[in-house]
């Protein structure tokens, strides 16, 4: 972005404490022609946007509420309601575990898909609105009710029967790895389909930045699960993001630059001043009771409001002086003072961390990016190793020309997946075995139909290799006289087997689809395709163009190598999303 941009920010959580300070640095300093404050509540959307007017001149605010983190079609609906209607729930469930989730229908893709945005800063506590769900509890609560089931009789069994099926549903949509990772995959769909040039994210260390021994909690125990749960999901969001960062663009788009500020203090504060105290846990403020003295004995009450009366006969409300520090809570001077202390949690101002993103977005060198931190702390590819994968290839080709007699072509297993890459050298080794020559040249001269022939003149001759391709999971397709035929053998590993079978109905479209990811494909159209990519291998002339003619594109030798060809082609073949290679840094 520039002074004169016309672009859109869309800051997710935005009317949180970091959402708002983000929302007014970048109008200072990015110039954006709308900022779209999208968070959870109208309520909230509405104050923040009224908040910012008096702030920012010359900037169109737009609001958006809503639940990220649920299809859109469920937006306004509770989980708790959402667990107990089954049509809702089979939706949600589906978003979150089904391979073939349409995240079109996610909130996310919905929200960049109407307002388009050029830069997206993402500043929703995530790893928060996943944990605190409490997966623990809703398990403890699960296995209570097994337990009382198992030691019922027959009658107890029907009658907690309902109520165990409803936490059993609980508890699957509760689970924290699962939704961070389809949240990572709907936002990598929608930044794929977007214009967006850069993410943003403001992450968690789940501590703020403290040890496993932390004092500091949401008025759990000490160390709670749920708090080292929140850390769990906090840092899988970071090698998630950290993945995202080296994912290719499609070739026909420039792809979203992936950032992270990762916060190691508390956050604060974002207003001081007088309050109506709820407990932890209530939705309504609390008014003072009357303390009274009861028997220590062998059992202890833990709520028992009913019998418990006003402060001296009135409603004293708890209402304190304090620090409001936005997710976090409301503190009291004491716990303001406690945590902020030095070599406690301390903090840092929401401003700070704004203008880090700020600066992010503009590119400016803070420091401050974790994720190209992670990138220069990881042990990258060697010398020494790059030396010995030849010696390694070298010794395996000996003892299979030794041991020939013995053993099988060493092709694929399928142990290293996707079944694409069976599949690819599966092919290549029956061109390079069809050809008779391993000269590139050579093999591209021959025209796809005679390769096709040749191919299956090889494959009636080896009859062995037939069927070890398609023991491994691959089977091959033919076209003969109009009609498709698949050898195959007792199992298929593309398509994937669905939950409830290993029946799967084809298609013309799925065949096609199956074809591509999965099956050896001896149709004339795939040698054709072969063709294509044999011409499309260049040899490095490193003669005219020195160090630079060793980049991905070229192929570093005149002979069909069955496994560095197939290398070859998924670093610059684009893939079903029309990505292509690995993104280098």
């Amino acid at each position: 972005m520039t002074s004169s941009s016309s672009h859109t920010l869309l800051i997710l959580g935005g009317a949180g404490m970091v959402g708002l300070q983000v929302a007014r640095e970048a109008a200072r300093e990015l110039h954006p022609k709308r900022i779209v404050i999208a968070s959870l509540r109208e309520e909230e959307v509405r104050e923040a946007i009224e908040f910012l007017q008096s702030e920012i001149e010359g900037v169109e605010l737009v609001g958006a509420a809503g639940d990220i983190f649920i299809p859109q079609s469920l937006q306004g609906r509770r989980r708790a309601d959402i667990v107990g209607d089954e049509v809702a729930y089979d939706e949600l469930f589906h978003e979150i575990f089904a391979r073939d989730a349409d995240y079109s229908k996610s909130a996310l893709h919905r929200l960049m898909e109407e307002h388009r945005p050029d830069v997206i800063v993402d500043c929703i506590n995530t790893a928060t609105a996943i944990s605190y769900q409490d997966e623990f509890k809703v398990a403890e609560k699960t296995y209570a009710l097994l337990r009382a089931i198992e030691r019922s009789d027959d009658g107890g069994k029907l009658a907690k029967l309902p109520e165990l099926l409803n936490t059993v549903r609980e508890l699957l949509i509760s689970q924290g790895i699962p939704q961070i990772a389809r949240h990572i995959l709907f936002l990598h769909r929608a930044l794929e389909q977007s214009n967006a040039r850069i993410y943003v994210k403001v992450g968690t260390t789940g501590t703020g930045g403290m040890g496993i021994n932390i004092p500091y909690t949401h008025s759990e125990d000490k160390p709670s699960l749920q708090l080292l749960s929140k850390s769990a999901i906090g840092f899988a969001h970071t090698g998630l993001l950290f993945l995202l960062a080296r994912t290719p663009a499609a070739e026909d788009k420039q792809g979203a630059i992936i950032k992270e500020v990762k916060p190691g203090a508390m956050i604060g504060f974002k207003r001081v001043g007088k309050r109506h105290i709820a407990l932890r846990g209530e939705r309504t403020p609390a008014y003072l009771v009357s303390a009274r003295e009861e028997a220590v004995g062998a059992s202890l009450q833990l709520r028992d409001a009913a019998s418990y009366g006003r402060f001296e006969d009135r409603d004293v409300p708890l209402e304190i002086i304090g620090a409001d520090t936005g997710e976090n809570g409301f503190f009291s001077i004491g716990e303001f003072q406690a945590i902020t202390y030095p070599r406690q949690m301390e903090y840092v101002t929401p401003e700070e961390v704004a203008r880090t993103v700020v600066l992010e977005i503009l590119n400016a060198s803070t420091g401050r990016d974790v994720l190209a931190a992670i990138d220069g702390a990881i042990t990258e590819p060697s010398y020494r190793a790059g030396v010995l994968r030849e010696h390694a290839i070298r010794a395996m080709q000996r003892l299979e020309n030794e041991k020939r007699d013995e053993v099988l072509p060493s092709i694929a297993i399928g142990h290293l997946g996707p079944p694409k890459l069976s599949k690819l050298l599966a092919e290549a080794h029956l061109i390079l075995g069809a050809a008779g020559t391993d000269d590139i040249d050579a093999i591209r001269a021959i025209s796809p139909a005679s390769l096709q022939e040749k191919v299956e003149t090889y494959l009636a001759a080896n009859p062995r290799i037939v069927s070890q391709i398609v023991t491994i999971g691959v089977p091959m397709l033919r076209s003969r006289d109009g009609k498709q035929t698949l050898t195959r053998g007792p199992r298929v590993s593309i398509p994937p087997a669905p939950p409830d079978g290993t029946v799967v109905p084809l298609d013309a479209e799925s065949i096609e689809r199956f074809a591509r990811s999965g099956w050896v494909d001896l149709r004339i159209e795939n040698f054709e395709l072969w063709q294509e990519r044999l011409r499309d291998i260049t040899k490095p002339d490193v003669e005219r163009y020195g160090s630079a003619a060793l980049d991905v594109k070229g192929y570093p030798a005149q002979t069909f190598v069955p496994g560095d060809v197939v290398g070859w082609l998924l670093t610059n073949e684009p893939d079903e999303q029309g990505m292509v290679g690995r993104r280098l840094f």
